[in-house]
């Protein structure tokens, strides 16, 4: 596959070297179980392919059905701009990932020193890398046509990098490699273990909890009983005695005006 790799390195500088622009992009996708994800991405300028009269299909046959051989999956790849093929693979053992394999320099050397370190310490995942990937075997001049990109997707947010480019979760590193120079490739990430700032934090909130509880509940002991206070008793309307109303006076029945005249025929 290394082989593979050079070629297509060869073939991007001889073909685009006036006008054209080739996009190499390397990704690993790290596993707390030390597997990876391996990805990389290999495509050509679409306005240079239509001048040219071909398409990145019939460019790149050959190299796909290479990668196909050493365990990769090929996929068409496509963006506003450019056109190529995707070559993805997984692998048990981060170990075997070659940095060589993916820049296609024999100036990058498969040590172990420039391997992805993945290690279980203290109940603790350490994920780290010190690389230097050296392409000064390529011209510099290539570096206006080929651009060349090491990604890292981690798990857990970076604790420290030198990327050129870091996601907003601290999850995704990426570093843009400069044809003609070495490269500097670092990074540490660490996930799991006891965090003691937290705990410090919660046990503090726990004692400053229990403390005021127990003096809240103390003052309440402490406290006398409060005496209630007997509402005063209602005092009772008493009733005052009914006036009679005054009898009415019988009106006198006056004698009848016949009996003045009876008296008055007896006189007679």
């Amino acid at each position: 596959m290394k082989k593979v790799l050079s070629l297509m390195a060869i073939f991007a500088m001889l073909l685009f070297v006036l006008t054209g622009c080739v996009n190499i992009n390397y990704e690993v996708s790290l596993n707390t179980d030390g597997s990876a994800d391996i990805a990389y991405v290999y495509a050509f300028e679409k306005a240079t392919l239509e001048q040219m009269g071909t398409s990145s299909e019939s460019m790149t046959k050959d190299m796909q059905e290479k990668s196909q051989e050493s365990g990769y999956t090929i996929e068409s790849y496509e963006d506003d701009t450019m056109a190529g093929f995707k070559a993805s693979k997984h692998l048990d053992n981060v170990a075997d990932a070659s940095l060589a394999e993916a820049f296609g320099t024999e100036n990058v050397k498969d040590t172990d020193e420039n391997k992805i370190v993945i290690e279980k310490k203290g109940g603790k995942t350490l994920f780290s890398q010190n690389a230097n990937i050296d392409l000064t075997g390529m011209d510099s001049s290539t570096a206006s046509y080929v651009t060349m990109k090491y990604t890292v997707k981690l798990p857990v947010k970076a604790k420290t990098s030198n990327a050129t480019e870091v996601s907003k979760d601290g999850k995704t590193l990426t570093w843009e490699l400069k044809s003609g120079e070495e490269n500097r490739v670092e990074f540490t990430a660490v996930k799991g273990g006891l965090k003691i700032l937290p705990i410090i934090i919660v046990v503090a909130v726990i004692a400053i909890a229990c403390a005021a509880f127990f003096v809240i509940k103390g003052a309440k002991k402490d406290k006398p009983a409060e005496v209630k206070k007997e509402a005063p008793a209602k005092e009772e309307k008493k009733e005052e005695p009914k006036k009679e109303a005054p009898a009415k006076e019988e009106k006198k029945e006056e004698p009848k005006k016949e009996a003045k005249k009876e008296d008055k025929k007896e006189d007679k």
